[in-house]
Order: C-alpha cells, then sequence, then structure tokens
C-alpha cells in the first residue's frame, strides 16, 4: 500500500449525505457525461459515494457541494460494487488546490464535533403543491426552501400540525416530483418578508410496497441534480 493509502486508512471517515459529480479529468469540455451522485461517508484522504453508473477509468475530476460551497478534487477509484442502484464506489483523493481543501477540512472538523450533520441541506426555490394526507380537498400552494436526503423545508400559507403527513408535489424542468413527507415542526408566524407564507421542516417517509424503499431517495436526488442545474455546477442534460 502506497503512502496515500495509508494516509487514506488512517483518516477518520464520517458519515456525510453531499451531492457530488464526477466526470473525467481528461475531458473538461462542455457536454462531456457527468455522473451525479451521493456520497455514505468522506474523510481527508477520500469517499464512498453511490453513483447511477460507474464511472470512467482513469483520473477523475470530483466536485461536491457543502452547503452552498463547492469543493473541487482530482481522485482515482479504490473499489467498485454493483447495487440495485446502480453502484458503490469508494475515490481515493489525489490532489485538492488550498482553496477548496480548506473548506473541505472545515467540514470534517464539523463532521467529527459534537453536532455532525448526516445531510447537508441545499437551497433550492422551486413552485410546490402540498396536499395534507386524510384531509379531503385541501391543497395548499407555496414554495420550496431548502433540501436533503432527510428532508425539506417549505414555506406555506397555513400552518399544519406536527406529524401531519402530506404530498408534496415539486415541478422542476426535467420532470414533475411528488414525495411523501411529515410535518417535524412549524414556525408559529409568517416570515415579515414572506409573503405571508408559514415555514415548516418537513421530514421524508420511505414509501411501503416491494420495490419501492428508495423511491422517495430516487427523487430528491432528482431535485439536488436540479439545484445542481440551477447553480451551474454541471452542464445541462
Amino acid at each position: 500500500m502506497g503512502v496515500a493509502g495509508e494516509e487514506q486508512r488512517r483518516s477518520p471517515r464520517y458519515e456525510a449525505g453531499l451531492p457530488v459529480i464526477c466526470r473525467a479529468a481528461t475531458s473538461p469540455e462542455e457536454g462531456i457525461p457527468s455522473l451525479i451522485g451521493m456520497t455514505w461517508n468522506v474523510s481527508q484522504g477520500g469517499l464512498e459515494a453511490e453513483l447511477p453508473a460507474a464511472p470512467p477509468e482513469g483520473t477523475l475530476d470530483l466536485l461536491l457541494r457543502v452547503g452552498d460551497r463547492a469543493v473541487a478534487a482530482r481522485g482515482r477509484v479504490a473499489w467498485l460494487r454493483p447495487t440495485a442502484e446502480g453502484v458503490r464506489c469508494g475515490f481515493a483523493f489525489t490532489g485538492m488546490e488550498p482553496i477548496y481543501a480548506t473548506v473541505w477540512e472545515a467540514f470534517l472538523a464539523q463532521q467529527g464535533g459534537p453536532t455532525p450533520r448526516r445531510y447537508v441541506r441545499l437551497n433550492i426555490d422551486l413552485p410546490i403543491t402540498c396536499r395534507p394526507l386524510g384531509v379531503p380537498g385541501v391543497v395548499l400552494t407555496g414554495r420550496l426552501g431548502n433540501i436533503s436526503d432527510g428532508g425539506m423545508l417549505v414555506r406555506l400559507p397555513a400552518p399544519m400540525e406536527p406529524a401531519q403527513e402530506v404530498e408534496v408535489s415539486l415541478t422542476s424542468p426535467q420532470t414533475p416530483l411528488t414525495v411523501t413527507a411529515a410535518v417535524a415542526w412549524t414556525d408559529g408566524a409568517p416570515l415579515p418578508d414572506g409573503a405571508g407564507l408559514i415555514r415548516h421542516g418537513l421530514r421524508f417517509v420511505p414509501p411501503s410496497g416491494a420495490g419501492a424503499c428508495r423511491l422517495d431517495l430516487f427523487l430528491v436526488r432528482a431535485l439536488i441534480a436540479e439545484y445542481l442545474r440551477q447553480t451551474r455546477a454541471a452542464p445541462a442534460e
């Protein structure tokens, strides 16, 4: 095992769900296909991620989103294992500019502290409709505020009770998406500059039924891909 491999093995690993873009480092032109996935764990020396397909061979460009900040790195595939949803990959970093290393080290320090976050939230603004389950005829129109693999923040014109399950429909330029969620918390009053809308924190409810256990996660990742397109971090499809 080389020095880089030994360093990666010594580095602590932290659970973290970050959006990651993977593409061949030898093809920087616009329009070159990119793979968009999510990390499972991260470290100083690399990361583990799930992708929809196997990445190309050779040196890779990896672009991660840590909140609203980007981290770019060069890397290579250390190992690869097929899964029902695509492939699980271990990536070893081979290079990172100091400006990105500072952001990455700060994120790792946060994940190693007393209040780590499993999922990093991404700010994305889209119109939504929200239908409370078990309440016939009620449909609320609002806005998405942010999203992660674990849940979302939405702004709605009326408050909902905690634990109320809802269907949230979002329209992106790619496709309409619907997810099931439960209200985790509600602000007591509308935001002063929020057009009378009230903030709600929602957590995703996994769907039931054979073959459906990854459906919500698939839809959430589609929204994260839309976020990356909005922020010009990935080429349009």
